[in-house]
């Protein structure tokens, strides 16, 4: 037990001056927030490495399926001039617009048989399917 007139009471000489505390309180913030934002940065620098490969997988993978359908065209002799691979906007209304474009993508995505899309393509070149000009 303290006995405040025996001399047990703590030294008043180790009070910590204000502006002491003050500093250290700044100190750990920086150093806390420092830390946070580091640990941020790394995490961002690591997700932006993997969306550059994802990224560069996507354009190859995009690419791969232009060159199908310019195989396709040149297998059907169907003329086809791409917009420039940069132009996003371009190719989307390409897509939409040009009708052998149009029944590519329905039999791809599975609306057409390959009976259905190859009779579709002979009428758009204007030509007769032999199994009609059989008849």
């Amino acid at each position: 037990m303290l006995n405040f007139y025996s001399g047990d009471w703590p030294e008043v000489s180790k009070i910590i001056p204000y502006a002491a505390l003050a500093r250290q309180q700044h100190l750990n913030f920086l150093k806390h927030r420092g830390r946070e934002y580091r640990e941020r940065e790394d995490y961002l620098a690591r997700s932006r490495k993997l969306l550059f490969k994802i990224e560069a997988q996507m354009r190859q993978a995009e690419v791969q399926q232009l060159e199908l359908i310019r195989e396709a065209a040149r297998h059907f002799q169907v003329p086809l001039t791409f917009p420039d691979l940069g132009d996003r906007l371009g190719l989307q209304e390409f897509f939409a617009t040009n009708p052998f474009l149009v029944i590519l993508q329905g039999y791809f995505s599975g609306r057409l048989s390959p009976e259905e899309c190859y009779r579709q393509i002979m009428e758009l070149k204007g030509e007769a399917s032999p199994a009609k000009q059989e008849d």
